[in-house]
């Protein structure tokens, strides 16, 4: 399915192209040639064209590539800033409903939001429109999410445990010291919160514990081919689908 949109960007010192500046990724749309019209870039203007339409573990991949330069938007293809704002809470209820680590989505403010234009840099005909929001609940636990515009799907997650003094008190979600056996734990509880949160198996691979914290690997098996999330498990914070 072709998708052609006029995007306004949010312009920045990044931006600025003829008086401006052009990203490299951009200026490689321009010239290619395996679609047509693909781009085209006036002031403050992309009208762009996605094709393939992408698969949720193509998204959950890009989203985590280091190989991706982004430009931001004054708002989404699918969302503005409020519909998505309201969407990122109704995820991370979901995400958040079991498991060792808490947030309070019925108590949570948003902080920060905005939406960006992703483009991958190895194929620039892959491109796709992501939303970025800080939240924190009363109890001062924080996530950073990112959210995929298409679908409100949840791509990337960073969380940290009472990082904020929010005067009510922060919760340390069951683990006051961070042995290995902690760490494990941990990690057990958040590769099935991603099982049921994105209803596939997903089977937790690699460990490697360095002190307070372990490195993991978590693949997403419920599809033609594994797809690896990556990301750190703390006592207190993880990630989730961070290249490291």
């Amino acid at each position: 399915m072709k998708i052609g949109r006029n995007i306004w960007l949010g312009v920045s010192a990044l931006i600025l192209l003829g008086s401006f500046f052009m990203p490299n990724a951009v200026a490689r749309y321009t010239d290619s040639r395996r679609l047509d019209n693909l781009i085209t870039l006036d002031a403050q203007t992309i009208s762009y064209e996605r094709v393939p339409e992408l698969s949720l573990p193509e998204r959950i991949t890009i989203a985590a590539s280091p190989n991706t330069e982004m430009l931001t938007l004054k708002t989404g293809q699918v969302m503005n800033i409020e519909t998505a704002g309201n969407r990122a809470v109704r995820e991370l209820s979901r995400f958040f409903r079991g498991g060792a680590f808490e947030f309070f989505t019925e108590r949570c403010v948003i902080e920060d939001g905005a939406a960006l234009f992703l483009i991958d840099t190895a194929d620039p005909s892959v491109s796709m429109i992501i939303w970025e929001f800080t939240l924190y609940d009363s109890a001062g636990n924080e996530v950073t999410v990112t959210l995929d515009d298409d679908t409100g799907i949840i791509l990337k997650l960073l969380y940290k445990t009472g990082s904020r003094n929010s005067g009510v008190g922060a919760s340390n979600s069951g683990f006051a010291s961070a042995t290995d056996s902690d760490l494990n734990a941990a990690a057990l509880s958040l590769s099935e919160m991603m099982q049921i949160y994105f209803n596939t198996t997903i089977v937790l691979g690699d460990y490697e514990f360095s002190g307070s914290f372990a490195y993991y690997r978590a693949d997403m098996t419920g599809s033609s081919s594994i797809i690896p999330m990556y990301g750190i498990v703390r006592a207190n914070s993880f990630t989730m689908n961070e290249r490291l």
